[in-house]
């Protein structure tokens, strides 16, 4: 085993997750302008916004690469999935 895995994902996947991150990253902006200055909550969120903003790099560099597959169709309704019953 060479230590890589084969994972199959789509470029409409990547981007949802880049979506999702863009508006989580926006959400963690607007509760750190409203945080004390210097205060934990405001170290806490200044990390986090930088990870955020390196996830989002990583993956406008992968949907860059010409390697990465481009379907040729979008589809039209995306598979719902459900997460399963909190026990």
């Amino acid at each position: 085993m060479d230590g890589q895995m084969d994972i199959s994902i789509t470029r409409f996947e990547v981007e949802d997750v880049a979506r999702y991150l863009r508006a989580t990253l926006n959400q963690a902006s607007r509760i750190r302008s409203n945080a004390p200055a210097g205060s934990y909550l405001d170290t806490v969120l200044a990390r986090t916004i930088e990870g955020l903003e390196l996830e989002l790099a990583q993956l406008k560099f992968l949907l860059a690469d010409p390697e990465f597959p481009v379907p040729s169709v979008q589809p039209s309704s995306p598979p719902m999935t459900r997460m399963r019953r909190a026990q």
